[in-house]
């Protein structure tokens, strides 16, 4: 499927949106929609200027906050060494 800016360069004003969107925690899908990309041009231009898009695996929640994280105990020794 061919989208309207297929082909097209990405300027300073296409990346400032693409960081807005990005920022807002919008989809790949939605942002590839409404810029008229592709997914993939989407990951691969946020992946050349070091952005992290949000994942579908672990959808991202505000306000949740993370405790430390537990440390494993140590490992049991028989003492017949």
């Amino acid at each position: 499927m061919l989208t309207h800016n297929y082909g097209q360069r990405w300027s300073d004003e296409t990346d400032v949106e693409l960081r807005k969107r990005i920022d807002a925690r919008q989809t790949v899908g939605q942002i590839a929609r409404d810029m008229g990309r592709t997914q993939d041009a989407i990951r691969g231009r946020a992946a050349t200027l070091c952005l992290s898009l949000p994942s579908t695996m672990r959808p991202w929640r505000e306000g949740v906050k993370r405790g430390p994280r537990m440390q494993r105990p140590a490992p049991r020794t028989t003492g017949k060494d």
